[in-house]
């Protein structure tokens, strides 16, 4: 009698934990502002007594790091947050500001100060990515450029101009 007890006291323990796990989602843009990345960066719905909580260390000012999906789905589970990671995403890229000050042109022709990771005639590496294919090569920059803003970049090779979104310092992506 007294193990049956027992087992449905664990069992009780169990599924009540699960029960009430808070519920969190990724944030859509991940964004560390200190020296650590924390739940409350990562995690959308994290509870305050638990969003100051450092997952893992921040990347450099001006630097994206990755942070693997197992990593984040310990760190939930350690936490007690309900986390169902989006089918098919296997890391998060985590973006820290910070870098070179710029004036770069904003909507509307005013002009406004941000942080540039890229300036202009910089040489950048380049990323092409598609389906089962990824290539590598230089350009140059055309224009100022911050992480995640859309930027011209010049192919040295063939001098065509190309779109593409700042990454990082000297780092930008182009898509099909």
């Amino acid at each position: 009698m007294l193990r049956w007890f027992c087992l449905l006291a664990c069992l009780y323990m169990v599924f009540a934990s699960v029960a009430f796990a808070e519920p969190v989602t990724l944030r859509t843009r991940i964004e560390a502002s200190g020296p650590a990345v924390t739940m409350g960066d990562v995690f959308e719905g994290a509870p305050a007594d638990v969003a100051g909580r450092a997952i893992a260390p921040s990347p450099p000012a001006g630097q994206i790091s990755t942070i693997n999906m197992p990593v984040l789905q310990a760190a939930a589970s350690a936490a007690g947050l309900q986390f169902t990671p989006p089918a098919g995403v296997n890391a998060v890229q985590v973006v820290r500001p910070g870098g070179l000050r710029a004036t770069l042109p904003a909507a509307g022709g005013n002009r406004t100060i941000v942080d540039a990771v890229i300036r202009r005639g910089e040489s950048v590496n380049l990323v092409y990515q598609a389906p089962g294919m990824s290539l590598m090569m230089r350009a140059r920059a055309l224009e100022d450029g911050a992480i995640g803003q859309p930027i011209r970049l010049q192919n040295t090779s063939s001098n065509r101009t190309i779109e593409a979104v700042v990454t990082g310092p000297g780092a930008a992506r182009a898509n099909p």
